[in-house]
């Protein structure tokens, strides 16, 4: 039998025991108002997941497990409920001699602690690195905790903590050793990152625990915005309780904080597959949203250039932020075509936006004139180019300054693959909502956004040639644009990125037509890569964007932070060198 769970999807701000406990304490008194029995938190709720070294403050993590003393264990009266926190381990040090802690869990029961744990199976991948901080619970340790439930009596609860369910390859098998030692229900909590299709893998991963050990399995994530420095980290909510045949009983919403009553209030909210581009909306506004009120801003100031890159940003921001809170700044060229500055203005009349004509011509003929005189030398043309990337970056400082916002860069997962992105010009800003979405996502991303949201992106936007429009070669009205085939050069970058294959990999699925058709499908014609390319010409492909990727890690490192929508995103989550190269 399952017992009614309050499930509670906290959005947690990294650090702030104080306040993260009052919402815990709330959330206590919500259950038990609804009948819940048992209430169950996410890891590390008491503190936030993503609070980088102030793991290793030995005041926080006293503080952490003192407040669930004294805060939410007397909150629990009539009432069970897991905790995750992190708790000092007095007996035992990390490798480096530091004091010893754990990403732990505490059980409550009116008013007492009747049971502790902490986490296994350790995480160092992506944008994790729990062996920096914590101690591995041993095998012997996993065992579960015995309560009282209203509705069954004793109870035995086995609770494990986020990549403890991730078994498959690990010596230490958590989910079988509680259910050797006679769990009746699994309890999961986690603080897992979203990325695209991320649900669906850990909805399958936790019906492998369910048919090895025919237990029922409650999965509860945090819901929030956090951060490591140069990754903003989404996490999606999205819990679930499958029952002992692996179906899902119950399913709590994406993106959504707050108490829900399992299986009752999710019992019909099971959604169907969403679009990829309907995930990406959904998963970059929220992002968006979250990363404003974390910082304590409300307004964003964008360039808007008539592209797709600052059209799609600018959808994203209003429905994020709202229409009063965005600033559009168009900053032409004598390379400025008539037709982007007439898209932007359309854009902008559509959206509801300000919008403002800053001509930046003037400024970029004198600054070449001035390097002209001074230097002796004619200045050249990517030089030149840059100057006018440059110059812009200065205009949208200047006004988000002045209007006390936040600078919204514009750039891309393909173009920052290729560096094609001018240091303080383009990689500018608070924040790169699209630092981690792939071109043709962003084409994906546009029509999903005209046809659900009232077709604000004029036609032309979505069928002229990308362009940077930065030079006479780039002139869109002859059909000039980027130096790239996007349904290619995108693709490829996020084969080898997220999926981590090599030249010769793809070139085997390339001869076997067996690319991914979620990332292949062309957005910009109908020809497919297969009748593009020989598979000699599309293995050096993928090398030239592999030595591509090696060449251009000085500019990423100084780029603003990147929301993470992949599983491999760049920042502190695809780990790069600026040195290092491989020879094969």
């Amino acid at each position: 039998m399952i017992p009614r769970i309050a499930v509670v999807q906290l959005n947690p701000t990294p650090g702030d025991i104080a306040a993260n406990c009052r919402r815990m304490v709330d959330a206590l008194s919500q259950a038990r108002s609804r009948g819940a029995e048992l209430v169950v938190f996410p890891e590390e709720a008491v503190t936030g997941y993503c609070i980088g070294d102030l793991n290793r403050n030995r005041m926080l993590v006293r503080e952490s497990l003192a407040a669930a003393e004294q805060v939410l264990a007397p909150a629990s009266h009539g009432l069970v409920a897991v905790v995750g926190l992190v708790a000092p381990e007095a007996n035992a040090n990390l490798n480096d001699g530091a004091p010893g802690a754990r990403n732990a869990f505490l059980v409550l029961e009116d008013g007492k602690i009747v049971g502790r744990g902490a986490k296994a199976l350790l995480v160092d991948d992506g944008v994790f690195y729990d062996s920096r901080y914590f101690l591995p619970a041993a095998a012997e340790d996993i065992r579960p905790v015995e309560v009282r439930l209203a509705t069954t009596g004793p109870f035995r609860l086995g609770i494990e903590i986020c990549h403890d369910m991730w078994d498959d390859f690990s010596k230490v098998r958590p989910s079988t050793l509680l259910a050797e030692r006679g769990a009746q229900l699994l309890v999961v909590i986690n603080s897992s990152p979203f990325w695209c299709r991320r649900h669906a893998q850990r909805v399958e991963t936790a019906r492998r625990r369910v048919a090895e050990t025919g237990i029922a399995l409650c999965y509860v994530n945090t819901c929030g915005v956090q951060d490591n420095g140069k990754n903003v980290i989404l996490f999606d909510g999205g819990s679930f309780l499958l029952d002992e045949r692996g179906h899902i009983a119950a399913r709590c919403p994406d993106f959504q904080d707050g108490v829900f009553l399992l299986p009752d209030d999710g019992a019909a909210a099971v959604p169907g597959a969403m679009s990829r581009a309907e995930e990406l909306f959904q998963a970059l506004c929220f992002g968006l949203k979250g990363f404003f009120r974390r910082t304590g801003f409300s307004g964003a100031v964008l360039g808007l250039s008539g592209g797709i890159d600052s059209a799609v940003s600018a959808c994203l921001l209003v429905t994020a932020l709202g229409r009063e809170n965005v600033l559009a700044l168009n900053m032409p060229t004598r390379f400025s075509s008539q037709t982007t500055q007439d898209c932007a203005r359309e854009l902008a009349r559509r959206l509801g936006v300000e919008y403002v004509v800053h001509g930046i011509e003037e400024i970029v003929q004198r600054k070449k004139t001035f390097y002209e005189a001074v230097s002796g030398v004619p200045m050249k043309g990517l030089s030149f180019e840059n100057v006018q990337a440059r110059e812009r970056g200065n205009v949208l400082m200047t006004w988000a300054q002045e209007r006390g916002r936040l600078v919204i860069g514009n750039g891309n997962k393909t173009e920052f693959q290729r560096g094609y992105a001018t240091l303080y010009g383009d990689i500018v800003g608070a924040v790169m909502p699209l630092g981690d979405v792939a071109k043709t996502d962003i084409y994906r991303l546009a029509r999903h956004i005209n046809m659900t949201q009232g077709n604000p992106i004029p036609d032309d936007i979505l069928t002229i040639p990308p362009s940077a429009e930065l030079s006479e070669a780039q002139d869109v009205t002859r059909g000039l644009g980027d130096p790239f085939d996007y349904d290619i050069e995108a693709p490829m970058g996020q084969e080898i990125i997220e999926q981590v294959r090599t030249p010769a990999e793809l070139r085997s699925l390339f001869e076997s037509r067996a690319l991914d058709p979620d990332l292949w499908a062309p957005v910009r014609g109908d020809r497919p890569v297969y009748d593009k390319l020989t598979p000699d010409r599309f293995e050096q492909y993928a090398w030239e964007v592999f030595r591509a990727i090696e060449a251009t890690t000085y500019k990423r490192i100084q780029a603003p932070p990147i929301i993470k929508v992949s599983a491999k995103a760049f920042g502190f989550d695809f780990r790069e060198s600026v040195f290092a190269r491989l020879v094969p």
